[in-house]
């Protein structure tokens, strides 16, 4: 009997092992401290010992030689692309790589190979070149022309691209792009952006001799390239879409591909010009929608396809799909804060938080859940949203006849969704998207999202307003008045004139002679509550023994991570001089004045310079030097390697004082 390790999480994790299971599959999970609820739909759980063991290809192999395992599907992300692992499980075991072969995925996982081959094949690509340095891509801008777009040629799902408009920008987005690939290697482009210009992309199925595809989806709902609503198929003319369709069989058919794989493209509507960009040789993460229009499990047709004397005709699939009857729509549900830059919002849920949407034509895949297997002891009951995945929560996936009835369905599913606590999510910005007039027109490009957030955001807002929703965060009950309203969770009720009486004492440290802060006493009464979502936020009134006048008070919850935060210190926010990290997230890179060791000369920044570099889900954050100043002191606990905390101190920079003539 076929056993299959899933050397993934999330909920792509879950999808595979579903799909393993109704074939009778024998299945094995990998995990990682609090991370750990996919692991209970495997009816073998393995922990590793840290995130980087995802990406390590022996710890992988040792899991799935251990567990004796006959397959290992990687499901998206991680070593999904890698030609070293199926070339590592060839060379040393008869384990089965659920994937293109290393040859094939050698081409398809560089997008600078895979270029080279469709343009052999007469397929249209844009202008670009391999670079290794800011150098090279200057050189290539002012042959081309801006805009330009860098990118590493091991990114994806937005990590590794930046778009450059102008000269100025290209040392910067270099640096960051180099930095967020992990082979080092990158390629410049022309940027094919702006009004017009369309993502669509072809799902590909094929059996090592014979390939088919599955239509098409559009993805053009995007920010920083990172996808966030897809349908299926596009509406854009049949005669739009063949090409793409033709020139994805003739890629794979050369590559004599095997298993899931997705073509994308660039579209414009206006000019009916179109380019190939690059291979996506695994599941995709929007191959939901293909699987609604089509009525197919694309993950088991990928699992039978590594079986032995698997064809396309032994799993249905090798006569040309009918052109689809129904639409379908994916809405991905981020841990991020739109309000906030779409600032990734980590922190703590549990069911009690969450309430997902139902009936028909409605399907939910989520990481927030647990499976039959709980009694593996990797499920607790909580989740952890945390800075080392990327931010997905769920993906909302809706089927309907017609375009109208579908959009209509992820509208009524929004309404019906929510996740409460302190994690703030982007479903705003999902609701305001199929709110809008352009995407009803099917007027949207790829820029679409980032030139019309505000708006987008307003909608969404009003449509959570006017439908009654909680978009994100607990609400007091229609009955309860907005001064008194109750504490969602615990049932204790918070009103005027509730008293706390509120100790506070300095900590003793057993390694210092330093005597600890006298303790002191202190009243506190509610006179007025204005806003009631603890915990996520509370504001109103309040009298103190702190003052003898009322203070208005506002307590929000931060977005930081669970991070220790007695190995920092909090930055006094009232302070200029004190710079604070506006976001969680892992120093990569610190500017040289933040050295412990940096000589008073070398303490000097000037406004605009990077003073650290934070990495959150694999994306590097510039946090530049408000104003010129040096360096007095550097916060406790600063240094690369270490997860910043929102509202932590980076460094103290003191004023210039002009000089006196």
């Amino acid at each position: 009997m076929p056993k299959v390790l899933v050397a993934n999480r999330g909920e792509i994790a879950i999808r595979i092992l579903r799909s393993a299971a109704e074939l009778g599959w024998k299945t094995v999970a990998v995990y990682t401290e609090n991370d750990s609820s996919h692991a209970s739909f495997a009816e073998e759980a393995v922990k590793l010992d840290s995130v980087a063991d995802f990406l390590d290809v022996d710890a992988i192999v040792k899991v799935a030689a251990k567990t004796e395992c006959t397959h290992i599907h990687p499901g998206y992300g991680f070593l999904s692309e890698s030609p070293a692992l199926p070339l590592a499980l060839a060379a040393t075991s008869s384990i089965v790589f659920v994937g293109p072969s290393p040859d094939a995925l050698k081409i398809s996982s560089d997008k600078m190979l895979s270029r080279d081959l469709a343009s052999s094949l007469g397929v249209n690509i844009a202008a670009g070149i391999r670079v290794s340095s800011a150098a090279d891509v200057k050189n290539f801008a002012n042959d081309i022309g801006f805009p330009i777009m860098i990118k590493a040629l091991d990114g994806g799902g937005g990590r590794g691209i930046r778009i450059v408009e102008s000269e100025g920008g290209v040392e910067e987005a270099f640096k960051r792009c180099l930095g967020e690939s992990p082979s080092k290697q990158i390629f410049a482009e022309k940027a094919l952006t702006g009004p017009g210009w369309k993502h669509i992309e072809v799902q590909i199925i094929g059996d090592g001799t014979n390939v088919n595809h599955l239509w098409e989806r559009e993805c053009s709902v995007q920010r920083r390239f990172q996808k966030i609503v897809e349908s299926a198929p596009s509406r854009l003319p049949r005669a739009a879409i063949q090409p793409l369709l033709d020139s994805s069989l003739k890629i794979a058919s050369h590559l004599k591909y095997r298993g899931l794989g997705t073509f994308e493209y660039l579209v414009n509507t206006q000019t009916q010009d179109w380019v190939f960009l690059e291979i996506n040789p695994r599941v995709q993460v929007e191959h939901t929608i293909t699987e609604e229009i089509c009525d197919t499990d694309l993950v088991r047709a990928q699992l039978l396809l590594f079986t032995p004397n698997a064809t396309l005709a032994s799993v249905q699939l090798s006569a040309q799909p009918p052109l689809p009857s129904s639409y379908s729509i994916q809405l991905r549900l981020t841990a991020e804060d739109p309000a906030r830059g779409f600032q990734l919002s980590p922190g703590p849920l549990d069911s009690g938080d969450l309430s997902w949407p139902a009936g028909r034509g409605v399907r939910v895949d989520t990481w927030l859940t647990n499976g039959p297997y709980a009694h593996n002891g990797v499920v607790d009951g909580e989740w952890e949203v945390g800075t080392d995945f990327d931010s997905l929560l769920a993906k909302v996936i809706v089927r309907g006849r017609t375009f109208e009835e579908a959009t209509a369905k992820a509208r009524r599913a929004l309404r019906e969704l929510n996740i409460g606590g302190g994690v703030k999510t982007n479903l705003s910005v999902l609701a305001g998207v199929i709110e809008h007039p352009d995407w009803a027109a099917g007027t949207i490009d790829t820029l679409w999202l980032e030139r019309n957030a505000p708006g987008i955001l307003e909608l969404g807002n009003t449509a959570s307003a006017s439908s009654g929703d909680r978009r994100g965060q607990s609400r007091a009950k229609p009955t309860e008045s907005a001064t008194s309203s109750s504490f969602a969770g615990n049932g204790i009720l918070l009103q005027p004139g509730t008293l706390f009486n509120l100790s506070l004492s300095g900590l003793s440290s057993s390694s210092s002679a330093t005597p600890s802060t006298p303790s002191s006493k202190h009243s506190l009464t509610l006179l007025s509550i204005s806003q009631n979502a603890f915990p996520s936020s509370l504001s109103g009134t309040l009298q103190t023994s702190f003052s003898p006048m009322p203070l208005e008070f506002s307590l929000n919850q931060s977005t930081s991570a669970a991070v220790s935060s007695g190995t920092f210190e909090f930055a006094d926010l009232n302070n200029a001089e004190h710079i604070p990290s506006p976001m969680t997230g892992k120093v990569v890179e610190l500017h040289p004045a933040l050295a412990v060791d940096a000589g008073p000369q070398q303490r000097q920044v000037r406004k605009g310079e990077p003073l650290l570099i934070v990495s959150v889900m694999k994306m590097e954050n510039v946090i530049s030097a408000p104003f010129d100043g040096p360096v007095e002191r550097i916060g406790k606990g600063v240094k690369v390697g270490v997860v910043l905390g929102e509202g932590m101190l980076i460094c103290v920079l003191g004023k210039v004082v002009p000089s006196r003539l």
